[in-house]
């Protein structure tokens, strides 16, 4: 059962409140960005108060309708299970996760997330600028997008070989090859025939990417 209290919709949708959370909306406040927060507790701040894996939670607080919804969770396995929820429900939103161990980024992933970062790397405020771009390289007033794309030209190379990040201002967070998904990107890692990226950058630099990379050229 979820209660909410009046709200404005908006674009993203974050559920956890916890540091994470908070900050993630302190950076949103602070670029005037629309956003509704879901948490299991009731709290200042919080919009919809309910599970993060029911459904009716979710549609109360919009993520139907939602372009970016940001899981900052504590827990791992709920993460991954609210992922699965959130891809069935809304199809086309961006889902940007938090875990709190590596292990268990490549889970999430194939539960239909976008963007997975391990709370190892990225904590509070570091977290909101990297998973919303408020820092270089993108910048909250801009959109950001994720793409997933095969480049058979680069196979062979390296991720520091190819100057993806220089090219096209991209970064490439993740690969997925034979079913497995690599999240350990170092700029020796090698670039294999099949690999399909997992790219984030603006709209500007994901048209850059595509234009550098499209038909097989690069």
């Amino acid at each position: 059962q979820s209660s909410v209290r009046g709200f404005s919709a908006g674009r993203s949708v974050i559920i956890g409140y916890g540091q994470v959370g908070q900050a993630i909306s302190a950076e949103l406040d602070e670029a005037g960005l629309p956003y509704t927060v879901i948490d299991q507790e009731d709290a200042d701040g919080v919009d919809v108060v309910g599970d993060a894996t029911d459904p009716e939670t979710l549609a109360a607080a919009g993520v139907e309708e939602a372009e970016t919804v940001v899981l900052a969770l504590s827990d791992d396995t709920t993460t991954e299970f609210a992922t699965l929820v959130i891809r069935d429900l809304a199809p086309d939103a961006q889902i940007l996760a938090r875990m709190e161990e590596q292990a268990n980024i490549s889970k999430t992933y194939r539960a239909g997330g976008d963007y997975v970062l391990s709370l190892a790397r990225v904590t509070g405020r570091m977290s909101a600028s990297q998973l919303l771009g408020s820092r270089d390289p993108v910048s909250l007033e801009q959109q950001v997008g994720v793409i997933r794309q095969q480049v058979p030209t680069l196979g062979g190379s390296t991720i520091g070989g190819a100057n993806i990040r220089s090219r096209t201002n991209c970064t490439v967070v993740a690969i997925e090859r034979e079913g497995d998904i690599v999240t350990d990107i170092e700029p020796d890692t090698e670039i294999r025939p099949g690999d399909e990226f997992v790219v984030v950058g603006t709209d500007e630099a994901i048209n850059a990417f595509e234009q550098e990379f499209q038909s097989g050229t690069g």
